[in-house]
């Protein structure tokens, strides 16, 4: 086995000048690391919100079609008592078809399938909560370190 080189010896470390020029920019560059991790954590929360509506959606529409209720006609009945009271009065009985309840719930799951199949979770979600610690690992070999913390609920009241 042959012996091991040394590495060559290094002329210094680079240090950027400290004028107020480079401090300026380093805040500039912090402000916009600061303002991406923002603005991806409200497009996660609109989507969570979106993920969290589809669900309710699809646990109201399997009551529907599984357990037989009757609550998605109540809106169709006052809707159609209000636009033609003469021909559905208050004792009309009106029922939604069993299709259109099936349609609706196949449609809701489809549309919870495609979310994630498309990889809008991924996309959307995920990497949110990925993006500040990969800023991170990427700011170390610069010596900084990207801190977005909310300050506790408790504090701000």
């Amino acid at each position: 086995m042959p012996p091991r080189l040394s590495p060559a010896p290094r002329v210094g470390a680079f240090y950027p000048t400290s004028d107020p020029q480079t401090y300026r920019d380093l805040l500039l560059f912090e402000e916009r690391l600061k303002s991406n991790a923002s603005s991806l954590n409200r497009r996660k929360r609109r989507y969570q919100l979106f993920l969290a509506q589809l669900l309710c959606i699809i646990a109201f529409l399997l009551s529907e079609v599984l357990l037989q209720t009757n609550f998605l006609s109540v809106p169709y009945v006052r809707a159609l008592r209000w636009i033609l009271p003469d021909i559905y009065g208050p004792n009309a009985e009106v029922q939604v078809h069993r299709f259109l309840k099936l349609g609706l719930l196949c449609v809701a799951v489809t549309t919870l399938a495609l979310f994630f199949l498309s990889g809008m979770y991924s996309e959307k979600i995920a990497y949110a909560n990925k993006y500040v610690p990969h800023a991170n690992r990427a700011l170390r070999n610069l010596n900084m370190y990207l801190n977005v913390r909310q300050p506790p609920l408790r504090s701000k009241l």
